[in-house]
Order: C-alpha cells, then sequence, then structure tokens
C-alpha cells in the first residue's frame, strides 16, 4: 500500500471557503454591534447628565429649588421659562463643562419644576438629542420634600 499523506486541492479549497463563510458570518455583524454601539453610548451620556443636573438640584434642598434660586447657582440659563414652569440648561457642571450641545448632537437641556404639594417639589429632568436624524430624549424626576 503506497499512500500519500497530505490534503488534496479539493479538500484544501473546501476548508478555504469554510473559513471565507465563517469570516463573512462574523464581519457581517460589525456593524450591527457598531450601531448598537453608538446608539447605547448616546443614551448613557445623556441619561448621566440628566441625572448629574438633577442630583446637583436635589443637593440645594427645598427652599432652593425655585427657578430664581436655580439661576443663582447657575444650573439653569435663565428665569425665563421655554415652557409652563420648564427652564433650559446648559452646564450640569461648570468644572466638567457637561454641556448637552457639547456631548451630544443637538444635545439640550431642561429642567422642569413644580409644586407637588404643600411641602413638596417635583423636579423633572430632561435631556434630549438626536440620533440618526430621529429625536430622542431621557428624563429623570425626583421629589424635594420640605423636612
Amino acid at each position: 500500500m503506497n499512500r500519500k499523506r497530505g490534503a488534496t486541492l479539493i479538500e484544501s479549497l473546501f476548508a478555504v471557503f469554510l473559513v471565507f463563510s465563517a469570516a463573512s458570518v462574523v464581519l457581517s455583524t460589525m456593524p450591527i454591534g457598531t450601531n448598537a454601539r453608538t446608539i447605547s453610548e448616546l443614551k448613557q451620556r445623556a441619561m448621566g447628565l440628566a441625572q448629574k443636573e438633577l442630583e446637583a438640584i436635589r443637593g440645594l434642598g427645598y427652599a432652593n429649588a425655585t427657578y430664581t434660586q436655580l439661576y443663582s447657582f447657575g444650573l439653569i440659563d435663565s428665569t425665563t421659562p421655554i415652557a409652563d414652569t420648564t427652564y433650559s440648561f446648559t452646564n450640569a457642571d461648570n468644572a466638567a463643562r457637561d454641556n448637552p450641545s457639547r456631548i451630544l448632537p443637538s444635545g439640550t437641556g431642561a429642567v422642569k419644576l413644580e409644586q407637588a404639594d404643600i411641602d413638596l417639589r417635583r423636579v423633572t429632568v430632561t435631556v434630549s438629542y438626536v440620533e440618526r436624524g430621529s429625536a430622542k430624549s431621557v428624563s429623570v424626576g425626583t421629589l424635594i420634600a420640605n423636612l
């Protein structure tokens, strides 16, 4: 019996075909993963910015949770509302320069102040941005009590 060891041309071509098929499957999922990561990253930035603004307001306490006080602390841009009891903000943290328009595409921020009850204020922070031509936003809120 005279047998030669090694792979034939057909076996080699089949192996190359399998490797390229597997590689094309892996490569076709790359754009999906990149898009999902980008979407997640934008949402995470917006949520972090909204939470930072909300915590800054909450840290001031009930007495300072008014539009005049928030303006004096630099947490809202103006005492003129952009909508009913809603005020815009551009800096959640002056030291870190956390500005919605700097860290998000077409980013904007808004703070809504409401008197929920006699000694209770509701604060809602909304950060809006554009993702692939579509408007997106995240909102976080809390109640601040007069203790």
